[in-house]
């Protein structure tokens, strides 16, 4: 989920500390409000739209505001922060092993780029593409195997 999602409902892992249900929850972080600023491009919008702010008490998140990871603590849960994707893999493999031996539930906090254009539509089969979408599978193909 998006960094302003998981703070509009952020005191729900509180509740799920309290009954002891682990879960893995994936939090990108932009410190923006990325789908309210893609709905006002229609109008030439880009306006209050942003969530950063230097918090004193995290400089190592520069300007992306909120310490998602020592919120998450105080609700009775687990948390970790990355900012490489090549340390993906390894923070979804601690989050899941600390959320099945302390039966809390596990952030994984991801620092992704500032403005950034999210698929989004009403229905699966309706997703709006803002950006080209690279077929992974097609690349990684022989050039012979390709229909």
């Amino acid at each position: 989920m998006g960094d302003y999602s998981f703070q509009f409902l952020i005191e729900e892992l509180a509740v799920a500390a309290q009954h002891q249900v682990p879960f893995v929850v994936v939090l990108l972080n932009n410190s923006y409000l990325g789908l309210i600023r893609q709905a006002e491009k229609a109008y030439n919008m880009d306006y209050e739209v942003q969530l950063s702010f230097r918090n004193i008490n995290c400089p190592e998140i520069g300007d992306y505001g909120v310490d998602h990871v020592k919120a998450t603590e105080a609700l009775g849960c687990l948390a970790l922060r990355v900012f490489e994707p090549d340390r993906l893999a390894g923070a979804f493999q601690q989050a899941r092993e600390l959320a099945a031996a302390r039966r809390v539930p596990v952030v994984v906090e991801v620092i992704t780029e500032r403005v950034t254009d999210i698929a989004m539509g009403p229905e699966i089969d309706q997703i709006a593409e803002f950006e080209e979408v690279v077929d992974l599978a097609e690349e990684d193909e022989p050039a012979g195997a390709r229909r």
